[in-house]
Order: C-alpha cells, then structure tokens, then sequence
C-alpha cells in the first residue's frame, strides 16, 4: 500500500514538472523530458560505491556524497572542509521562478548523466543535488556532484547542451544547518537560512552570504525520511 502511494506521488511529480515546463514556456526542455521509468533508475542504482581516502560526512546514502570532514560541531549548525578538486556539473536558469529554475536545471544536469554528452555514456546519481540563488541572473544555479572516479574535467563526457558546465571549487569550509525533513520550497529553504545566519552571527562567525546554498539528498520519490541541508561559506 505504502509503495504504491509513494509510486504514484512519483509519477505525479513527474506530470507536475512536465506541466510546470510548459506552463512556462520551456517547451523544448518539456518535449525532452525522460521516461519516468529512466529517471527512477538512475535514483535507484545498485552501484557500488567507491572507496574513499577522504572521510565522509553528512547524509550518508546508498548513492555517492561528496568527501567532506567535520571540523566542529556548534549549536544549530556544523562546520565542514570540503576539499579541492571536487567536480560539480552545473547550469543557470535565469529570469524565472524557483519552481521553474529547480525543475529545468534538474533536468538539464539529469539529461547529461543519463546519456546526452560526447560519448553517450550513462553516469551515476549522486547526491546532494546543489540550488544556489544567483540574483544577479533573477534565477538559480543547479548542480550535480561528478562521481569521484572522475579525477579532472577532462576525464568527464562534454555536455551537449550549452547551458551544462563543469565547476571545480577551491578547497573551502562551510556552515551546515541539518538535515531536514520534508519538500521544503523557496520560503522553507529561506527560513532554514535565517536561522543559520542568525546562529552564525551570535558566534561571530563570518560567512560569505553570495555562497549560500540549498542541498537536497533524497530523490523526487522518497516520501519519508527525507533529507536537506542549508550551507553557507564562512571565512
């Protein structure tokens, strides 16, 4: 009973982000939308994860999560080193909602690890999947994390699509507030952020504001038991 609940929320998802797409006129990116068959697949991948030199930290899931260590533990919040070298696949979506930007730039990083890049080559789901605001676009930033196998962006398939590239971060430290529950949307996430600033300006600590991003770890089909976090660079 309760999986064909969660199944049949999934599929609605799904028509959702099609009809959202349309709605907003995206209807190229519409028409390309996967089979919900695919998408399933890939979220529910039986491959095996690698093994790590760097310790993990975080949501710790059956899908790869990027290396990280936790340096403190505070009151509302983590502090975590993420060290360089981390490859992420990342598109803007400008001029538009965050219901629209969330959706077209999920299936835009989902179309190139399912096959539409250089060498048609399927890539594993990973998580966290990354949402920065960039207001200076009026729209967001969505990124998947590159496997680790993937050593350099050389070693990646070129994307197809223009609007997919390549990030490498510097080796930096972030605050963490979470994880958390539920579908939490653009207000939720904007709540949870205030009140990691606030904890983070009681201690003092400076955070570069421009930085803060929204990371979803659990797939569109978890019902339960779901898992965000609210990361802020600090100095």
């Amino acid at each position: 009973m309760a999986m064909a609940m969660a199944m049949a929320m999934a599929k609605s998802f799904a028509f959702v982000l099609m009809a959202v797409l349309l709605h907003e006129n995206w209807v190229i990116e519409a028409a390309r939308l996967p089979a919900f068959d695919d998408l399933l697949q890939l979220f529910d991948s039986d491959t095996q994860l690698p093994s790590l030199d760097a310790p993990a930290c975080g949501p710790q899931l059956s899908i790869e999560t990027p290396a990280c260590e936790v340096v403190d533990k505070r009151d509302g919040y983590e502090l975590r080193k993420y060290p360089a070298g981390q490859i992420w696949v990342e598109t803007l979506v400008a001029n538009t909602s965050y219901l629209v930007a969330t959706s077209v730039g999920f299936y835009r990083c989902f179309f190139y690890i399912s096959g539409q890049n250089s060498e048609s080559e399927q890539i594993e789901m990973t998580a966290p999947v990354h949402i920065q605001p960039a207001p200076e676009a009026d729209g967001y930033k969505i990124a998947f994390f590159a496997p680790s196998r993937f050593k350099s962006v050389h070693d990646l398939p070129r994307p197809l699509d223009p609007n997919v590239r390549f990030s490498v971060p510097e080796a930096s430290m972030y605050a963490v507030l979470g994880p958390f529950g539920g579908f939490p949307g653009e207000s939720e996430y904007s709540k949870k952020w205030q009140k990691l600033k606030e904890a983070l300006e009681k201690d003092k600590v400076t955070f570069h504001e421009s930085t803060v991003l929204y990371a979803g770890y659990s797939s569109p089909f978890e019902i339960i038991n779901r898992k965000q976090e609210v990361h802020v660079q600090v100095v």
